[in-house]
């Protein structure tokens, strides 16, 4: 029995929704046909944005099935880091980052979410035929420097500073541009955008501002996730030695955070999409740093702005 992931959201569940039997036979028909269209689901080579980033079909049960019980037609070879047991097909996969010559894949698993009672919205599908959301690559740097580094450009200050914004006048805060943790195999399927804000391994997948505090939110509106902040104990007021985040909406569909990872004068930020690698650049693939950040850079569909919060904690523990 497969299932299908619409892997399109950073901070809540995403869509899914399973295969027919008669869905397992075409879509095996075609990942046969044309098996480069698949790719690991965490692909090192892959740098995701904020938005659709493709499929995730995963094996949930063994079952009586054709992807279960055919075997793999020789010569049939599948990209590096797909997991699939001697001579069967590949219990977890991600399709849509990869185009294909024939019939793609992607556009296959699209269209079995048009059914009664399915958790893909019209506006989702549409995000969908916009194609897989890449980070272009740029020039110059993409992360933080080292620490001595940082701290010879702390003796050169320069004036930066984003409008409206009040997150860089709380010089006493706890900075970590600790991404590469998160990053690790074990870890970065397993924690959201949620969890790297507030930088708690919490291997939560979908962790929810308020769930902890008891009052999870309920409602993707700005007011709707605040109070689930607040529950968590954060505060729009500078507190000492504290965690600086940042809060973005995709309106009625998502949340998103990014976290403050150095001091001034350059002043990096973070974030996680979802379960895909955390990153110190925006969606244009720009140093979120220098007066670039999540109050003004390229956020995807996560055009609502809702503010900075603190908390007095170097942990601020999610669930």
């Amino acid at each position: 029995m497969l299932e299908v992931e619409l892997d399109i959201f950073s901070g809540r569940p995403n869509p899914t929704w399973q295969l027919s039997e008669k869905e397992e036979k075409q879509l095996m028909d075609r990942v046969v046909a044309e098996p480069a269209q698949l790719s690991a689901t965490s692909p090192s080579e892959e740098d995701f944005g904020l938005g659709y980033r493709g499929f995730v079909v995963r094996q949930i049960k063994q079952d009586n099935g054709p992807w279960s019980t055919t075997k793999r037609p020789t010569g049939v070879r599948f990209a590096a880091g797909l997991t699939a047991p001697r001579g069967l097909l590949p219990l977890e996969f991600r399709a849509g980052s990869k185009s294909g010559k024939g019939t793609s894949v992607a556009d296959f698993l699209l269209k079995t979410s048009e059914r009664r009672g399915s958790p893909a919205t019209d506006v989702l599908r549409e995000v969908v035929r916009g194609g897989v959301s890449r980070v272009p690559a740029l020039k110059g740097p993409v992360e933080p420097p080292t620490r001595a580094k940082a701290a010879a450009a702390l003796r050169t200050p320069k004036q930066i500073g984003v409008e409206g914004a009040t997150w860089w006048a709380c010089p006493s805060a706890y900075y970590n541009a600790n991404a590469a943790i998160f990053n690790d195999p074990q870890y970065v399927t397993q924690n959201n955008c949620y969890c790297f804000a507030s930088n708690h391994l919490a291997n939560s997948r979908y962790a929810l501002p308020g769930r902890r505090g008891g009052q999870p939110a309920t409602s993707i509106t700005c007011a709707g996730v605040t109070a689930g902040l607040r529950a968590d104990g954060w505060v729009d007021t500078c507190q000492t030695n504290a965690l600086t985040i940042a809060m973005v909406i995709w309106p009625g569909m998502d949340y998103h955070f990014y976290r403050v990872v150095t001091a001034g004068p350059a002043w990096w930020w973070g974030h996680k999409p979802g379960g895909t690698p955390a990153r110190y650049t925006d969606n244009s693939g720009r140093a979120l740093a220098n007066g670039l950040a999540p109050s003004n850079c390229d956020r995807g569909p996560y055009t609502d702005f809702c503010g900075f919060f603190y908390q007095n904690n170097l942990t601020a523990f999610v669930a």
